[in-house]
């Protein structure tokens, strides 16, 4: 009507019309705000979209690098926000592709029953917090004789310290005499699923994913990491990764030779492994 009827003023109109006049003052201009807006809006779009199509693998920061770059040489861009860069990219559907994730699948655990023949060694790392840090600990342990033959402290996980100390407790059975074939067990963890690690397992005997919940699975060796945890580490209140290491070694005195197990029926798991060395090289 205002169009039709340009010599009617705002306030008349809102009297013929029995609204105030505030109301329609304010709706236009809001209209033309929206209207300034929507122009905003699509020349940042333009300008997005001008950089997306020339460089269609980049993802949001890239654009937003390239924009700001041709801000500070060209007046024909004005600098945009990495925010305003990543909705503008999703209006337009110019989001680059998602990279497939090459995940390698989980090994599944195998029930009990098919275990392949060998003498069981588990193997398991445990994580502690200390005042310089994270650090780990592999511990590689003797089932049938409940023996802890080696405690590995590094600072992260790999699949080169699992080898590494999966050979040194192996060395320590070897040192006595036992050269059975082995049979590897732990958990799916990506540094004991790697080609490195199943390599030396396979060298050795097997290996083969167990749980804790598994009758003699890694229940076993999860016992004696809280062992090591609650009875050892947290009593001895450990600063950095060198008191560790060091008390690694008394732990591993300890545990071997002092503290008596009930599965042996309260006898020392180093004293039963020296038994069955001694056994077997009788034999």
């Amino acid at each position: 009507m205002l169009r039709d009827q340009p010599q009617l003023s705002l306030a008349r109109f809102a009297c013929e019309a029995g609204v105030p006049a505030w109301t329609l003052r304010d709706a236009r201009q809001q209209i033309l705000r929206q209207q300034e807006r929507d122009i905003e809006q699509q020349r940042v779009l333009e300008q997005v979209r001008t950089v997306a199509l020339a460089h269609p693998t980049y993802g949001y920061r890239r654009v937003h690098q390239v924009l700001r770059s041709a801000a500070s040489e060209l007046s024909t861009f004005s600098l945009l926000g990495q925010h305003t860069v990543r909705l503008a990219l999703g209006a337009l559907n110019l989001n680059p592709p998602l990279p497939r994730k090459s995940r390698k699948k989980a090994v599944p655990a195998a029930h009990e029953t098919l275990w392949p023949a060998g003498r069981r060694i588990q193997m398991d790392a445990t994580r502690f917090t200390l005042a310089d840090g994270v650090c780990w600990a592999y511990l590689v342990f003797d089932v049938d004789t409940r023996t802890v033959l080696h405690i590995h402290v590094i600072r992260s996980l790999s699949a080169l310290s699992a080898v590494t100390a999966l050979r040194a407790g192996i060395a320590t059975l070897r040192a006595q005499g036992i050269h059975d074939e082995i049979l590897i067990m732990t958990d799916g963890g990506s540094d004991f699923t790697s080609g490195a690690f199943q390599d030396a397992c396979q060298a050795l005997g097997g290996w083969v994913r167990a749980k804790v919940s598994q009758r003699g699975g890694m229940g076993i060796l999860e016992r004696t990491n809280r062992t090591l945890k609650y009875e050892f580490v947290f009593r001895e209140e450990f600063r950095n990764i060198q008191e560790l290491r060091d008390g690694a070694d008394r732990f591993l005195g300890w545990y071997n030779c002092i503290r008596l197990h009930s599965a042996l029926g309260y006898a020392c798991p180093w004293a039963k492994l020296l038994e069955t060395a001694k056994a077997r090289n009788a034999a």
